[in-house]
């Protein structure tokens, strides 16, 4: 009777099966990708933004398979111009946000809003097209 599911089983020991005994702060590694934030600011490490995956089609033969080659193929894609960089937007200072201050009479409202120039991320960059020859290995 100690073994199986009854009263007396492993679900009403806490040993395993139901998951509600689990380590708290996964359930912030599992939004934020954090820790819980321990010792942190909390958010988790910033991360390089990836680009979208491209999906290019390759014509190979069959013998091409089986044997295995190294096939060229150029790929455009668009890419940060490196001779003028990321430059910080300076309307708002970097920071993607503009207040604007209106007086009215003794009161003042101050109004927050996303700046025009940069769009709210507070950088600005050019972009130019790049063609790459890539090498792909069939094996």
């Amino acid at each position: 009777r100690g073994r199986g599911g009854g009263p007396c089983g492993p679900e009403a020991r806490g040993e395993g099966g139901g998951g509600g005994g689990g380590d708290p702060s996964d359930i912030f590694e599992a939004f934020f990708g954090g820790g819980g934030g321990r010792g942190r600011g909390g958010g988790g490490a910033r991360r390089r933004q990836k680009t979208k995956d491209v999906v290019q089609p390759l014509k190979v033969t069959l013998e091409q398979m089986y044997n295995g080659a190294t096939k060229k193929m150029a790929i455009t894609r668009q890419v940060i111009d490196k001779k003028r960089g990321v430059q910080v937007c300076g309307d708002c200072d970097g920071r993607g946000v503009k207040v604007e201050v209106i007086r009215m009479g003794p009161m003042i409202q101050q109004m927050q809003s996303q700046c025009g120039a940069c769009g709210g991320n507070g950088k600005s960059f050019k972009t130019k097209q790049e063609r790459e020859v890539l090498e792909v290995h069939i094996q």
